[in-house]
């Protein structure tokens, strides 16, 4: 039997998710370990709820994905560009580091991207001082959880109760903000194209990526995206360019991964909006048209080649 403190907290007579809007509700203790019912399905991730936290969130443990979909959605938020260059990887920054506009984890993670006044960098350079970062990212993001209210210590700590190891158990607040983020990734898992309309398919790819990388489905989520932005293909060509171009975020991602040019008229008409913008992949050419494009992007960042990188 699980010890009572070693139990998750919830809200008593309210919807799990939900968190009430009196400060002192009464809270239970769930049967087992954490909450074991069906989320709800939730359009959108917890308000204010970060990709690196929502994984920590979800099972108490700061790993490797949670860093690297940080690292995606500081790059995807116009902080720095990240360009595959030959067998490395260059970083640019975009924008000075400032603090009061980042979450600690951030800007730890940020300035041990870019050392001193660097602003220009190739992963190989910073890769060997980066593990002190890293654990210093780490640390910030469980003492985030704890200021958030959703433990009231640091997940990792564990102590020794009748002999039992003991752990570290959410409070009723934590519990909901996992439930909203189960439910957010019930409807990545499940999302349709048919109910995405392809005038948001843009901004919620780029805003939802990381999200979807932390959950592993990053390949379902771009799957699903690709097929909204096929159906329209077949509808109107043009109109494809002229959309997915206005989202700078959505072809931050795209370009260097199709070929212009196999894409006729659609592809003439991208190419000169896209301008001089630079693209986070270069995958090479031969993908049959826009919509295909997410597909490979979806497998890449599922095997996303540097996740290593952060596993210390």
């Amino acid at each position: 039997m699980i010890p009572r403190r070693g139990r998750d907290e919830l809200y008593l007579d309210v919807t799990p998710g939900l968190v009430p809007t009196e400060g002192d509700a009464p809270t239970t203790r769930v049967r087992g370990r954490e909450w074991k019912g069906e989320a709800a399905v939730q359009f959108h991730p917890p308000r204010g709820v970060a990709p690196a936290l929502s994984g920590t969130v979800l099972d108490g443990v700061v790993d490797p994905r949670d860093l690297a979909a940080m690292m995606i959605d500081l790059s995807l938020r116009g902080w720095f560009s990240l360009r595959k260059q030959d067998d490395d990887w260059q970083l640019e920054l975009q924008r000075a580091i400032i603090a009061s506009e980042l979450s600690p984890a951030e800007v730890v993670l940020l300035q041990g991207l870019f050392p001193g006044q660097a602003e220009t960098v190739l992963l190989s350079q910073v890769k060997p001082g980066l593990a002190q970062p890293l654990r210093a990212c780490r640390d910030e993001l469980y003492r985030e959880v704890v200021q958030q209210g959703w433990y009231r210590r640091d997940p990792r700590r564990r102590r020794l109760a009748r002999l039992v190891k003991g752990r570290v158990p959410r409070t009723a607040r934590g519990s909901a903000v996992r439930i909203q983020t189960l439910g957010f990734r019930r409807y990545l898992e499940t999302a349709e194209a048919s109910q995405i309309r392809f005038e948001e398919a843009a901004d919620q790819f780029s805003r939802y990526l990381p999200y979807a990388m932390v959950f592993g489905i990053a390949d379902r989520w771009a799957g699903v995206i690709g097929e909204v932005v096929r159906r329209q293909q077949l509808v109107d060509s043009a109109s494809v360019a002229a959309e997915f171009a206005s989202d700078p975020m959505a072809w931050y991602l795209l370009d260097g991964l199709v070929d212009m040019a196999e894409l006729g008229a659609a592809g003439v008409e991208l190419a000169g909006m896209l301008g001089d913008m630079g693209g986070l992949l270069d995958l090479g050419a031969g993908l049959g048209g826009i919509g295909d494009a997410f597909d490979g992007l979806g497998d890449f960042f599922d095997g996303f080649d540097l996740f290593d990188l952060f596993d210390f």
